[in-house]
């Protein structure tokens, strides 16, 4: 099985049988645990794609090149550009960070991937 599949199995097993065999603050702890293992599965399967997907929109908003450079080292130059920033690149900014934090949103909390990022 893959690591989406075990943590699948795992959220599975906690939501559907342990969390009825257990009360008060364990049920919470399970609970979450189940949530985790959700989140992990989300991360292994989405994971990738998000990654990917915010390297080009980040690698855009720079203007270069992907050249290998790692993600964190692209999202602190982005942060100095941003610190820099022009008012007339904001709305492509905002459009980009949006979906940056869709993708991201789309493994933590599914359902609300769906926020445009309108005040």
């Amino acid at each position: 099985p893959t690591a989406a599949e075990l943590l699948d199995a795992i959220a599975e097993l906690l939501e559907k049988e342990v969390i009825d065999a257990v009360s008060g603050p364990v049920q919470h702890k399970v609970r979450v645990a189940a949530n985790l293992a959700r989140i992990l599965q989300r991360e292994s399967e989405l994971g990738p794609q998000t990654i990917e997907r915010e390297r080009a929109v980040v690698t855009g908003l720079l203007d270069r090149s992907d050249d290998g450079t790692d993600l964190l080292t692209l999202r602190g130059e982005l942060a100095n550009r941003l610190r820099q920033s022009d008012p007339a690149d904001e709305r492509v900014t905002w459009a980009a960070l949006v979906e940056i934090t869709k993708g991201d949103l789309a493994i933590a909390k599914p359902g609300h991937a769906e926020w445009t990022g309108d005040a």
